[in-house]
């Protein structure tokens, strides 16, 4: 499904799907309102229509579903709300809900104009993942999608362009909520506050209860090894879809059994780690969990 971006001489952006209108957007000839739209788009062109070629009728936009009940409380609850501007840690000027548009150093607003701007950020978001999405979805999982697009952005760079979203638009909705986990990492390295929310965020999409979440610690992650009886849980079933993704022929039922054993010590080997078919610290980084 191909979809383009045009520019008009008025400064309105119109997004085509299939050369069909679907979305335009005003950015007032200003400079920051166009790089907010690109960024908002998940076209994969884009030109300048010539000043006299007239704007195309748009049809009433997307944009119908909203973030739930379930997943407004998860969002608000991660993202908090801070009336003065900080750098989130990664660099990013942040305030209110996790607004980041326009932030400078030493901005302060009103708790009133951070829950205008969570509304506006939150229309955006959702009507980009509405967009972006082409299979069905439950209202949890719409939401917990909305919160995790929220989080770590739309486009290529982000959501866009991840493979939770590929996989979902393949129909593969328990690969798509396997890779929840994977994006907890800052410059590179793991924060117990993602750990916490891209659990949280799967648990939504899975309609499993998220709140637990919020207090988890690392300390709940256990040592996966060969036992009788055997472990189970959904840590086997994540480290089982991480190493069907390294290419080993293993299936993610949860159960931590000899087929489990055997691929890891093949992955362990693999990376010159010590095959025991235990799985720490080491191996569940190499995994990427």
């Amino acid at each position: 499904m191909e979809r383009s971006l045009e520019l008009y001489s008025d400064g309105h952006l119109y997004e085509f799907q299939n050369d069909q209108p679907f979305k335009v957007t005003e950015t007032q000839g200003q400079v920051d309102r166009l790089i907010e739209a690109l960024r908002f788009s998940i076209a994969t062109t884009f030109t300048i229509a010539p000043p006299e070629k007239i704007p195309p009728e748009v049809p009433e936009a997307r944009g119908s579903r909203h973030l739930n009940l379930a997943g407004f409380k998860l969002l608000t609850a991660f993202e908090g709300c801070e009336l003065s501007a900080y750098d989130d840690g990664g660099g990013v000027w942040t305030i209110g809900y996790g607004h980041t548009s326009g932030v400078y150093p030493g901005m302060k607003i009103t708790q009133a104009e951070a829950e205008t701007r969570l509304r506006e950020d939150l229309e955006k978001f959702e009507t980009y993942v509405e967009n972006a999405v082409q299979v069905s979805l439950s209202d949890n999982q719409f939401s917990a999608l909305v919160c995790f697009c929220f989080n770590v952005g739309p486009g290529t760079e982000g959501f866009g362009g991840s493979t939770l979203l590929r996989l979902l638009n393949q129909g593969n909705y328990q690969g798509s909520a396997d890779e929840f986990p994977r994006w907890n990492k800052v410059n590179g390295k793991p924060w117990l506050g993602l750990t916490r929310r891209r659990l949280a965020e799967q648990a939504l999409f899975l309609d499993r209860p998220w709140e637990p979440f919020l207090t988890y610690e690392e300390t709940n992650i256990r040592v996966l090894k060969l036992t009788d009886p055997l472990m189970q849980g959904e840590d086997v079933r994540q480290l089982q879809a991480a190493l069907k993704r390294a290419g080993m022929a293993i299936e993610a039922d949860g159960y931590f059994g000899k087929g489990t054993e055997t691929a890891v010590k093949q992955f362990q080997a693999q990376k010159s780690l010590n095959a025991d078919g235990i799985v720490g610290d080491e191996a569940r980084k190499q995994l990427g969990l």
